[in-house]
């Protein structure tokens, strides 16, 4: 008997299990989600190879080490598949640096970059965590439209970089639309999954307006698409939550063409289904004008949406 209660504790005590007991609840805590996903993530890649799999693209290398979700991995394949120049990274909305899509590159590749934060207290946990590290810069400012390319101008080393990750919950498309400053290889953009991948919808901009919870924001997979053509950019990937795009420049592009189609994927935060609660009934979203780059979005299965957090 003592043997049992053993085995039952110590197997009540792997996380993956945790996770699951606590999944079962109507409304499961967000932290017990996230560990959920962190426990799945490592497993993915392994899986993938006992099907012998093909055709899945770049969803089998996803793997979160400092990202919020399995950009990390993708990250490293596409840096494999696309090589780098000058090793040198921007990323905004970073919060306080715990998590983001180039953490690891700035904290265990030794890469150059900048991180930019708005809020007054996220931005001085980054500045601390950074203090000894002359090959980051941690840059305290509301990104807009008009003001992104003055911080880039004045803060980037050069103007190539191999990265470009947008994550500031509303006007990111409209940001991204505004970038000229740097020229970047690969860009990472938050989406919204929650509105149909196949409809170019974007949210109205709104320099000064915060995120107010609900997934009343950003822009689709569509509208991204459309604005990556124009800035001469194709789409390779969106991850396995419904959350961020990968985009490389239109001359790496075919370095990626084995993968077939990329994914299109609805709102799944934390790999468990959820999204955020309805925006207000008043919202409406702007729509893009469709040109021939649909063609790369059309045909593909329209993916569920999740159930609300």
């Amino acid at each position: 008997m003592r043997h049992k209660i053993r085995l039952v504790s110590a197997r009540l005590r792997h996380p993956l299990l945790i996770a699951r007991r606590a999944i079962g609840d109507a409304r499961p805590r967000q932290d017990v989600l996230r560990l959920r996903a962190d426990v799945l993530y490592p497993n993915l890649a392994a899986l993938v190879e006992r099907h012998r799999a093909s055709g899945v693209g770049l969803t089998r290398h996803e793997l979160k080490v400092f990202s919020q979700n399995g950009e990390d991995g993708v990250i490293a394949e596409v840096l494999r598949r696309a090589g780098t120049t000058t090793r040198t990274f921007v990323e905004f909305g970073v919060e306080s640096g715990v998590e983001g899509n180039c953490v690891f590159l700035a904290d265990a590749l030794g890469w150059q970059g900048i991180f930019i934060e708005g809020d007054e207290a996220l931005h001085a946990r980054l500045a601390a965590k950074y203090a000894a590290n002359d090959d980051v810069q941690t840059l305290r400012h509301l990104v807009t439209a008009e003001n992104i390319n003055g911080i880039l101008s004045s803060g980037c080393r050069q103007r190539t970089v191999d990265i470009l990750s947008i994550d500031i919950d509303g006007n990111d498309y409209w940001v991204w639309k505004a970038i000229d400053a740097v020229d970047a290889r690969v860009v990472i953009i938050e989406y919204n999954g929650t509105i149909d991948p196949r409809k170019a919808l974007v949210q109205p901009y709104q320099p000064f307006v915060g995120w107010d919870s609900t997934n009343f924001y950003g822009a689709s997979v569509a509208a991204l698409v459309e604005l990556g053509r124009e800035k001469g950019y194709t789409l390779v990937h969106t991850e396995l939550t419904g959350s961020n795009a990968f985009f490389v420049k239109d001359e790496l592009a075919p370095q990626f063409a084995d993968l077939g189609p990329p994914p299109l994927r609805s709102a799944n935060n934390w790999l468990a289904g959820r999204t955020h609660i309805p925006g207000p009934a008043s919202a409406e979203y702007l729509q893009v004008e469709r040109s021939a780059s649909h063609d790369q979005i059309s045909g593909m299965p329209l993916p569920s949406s999740g159930a609300r957090l």
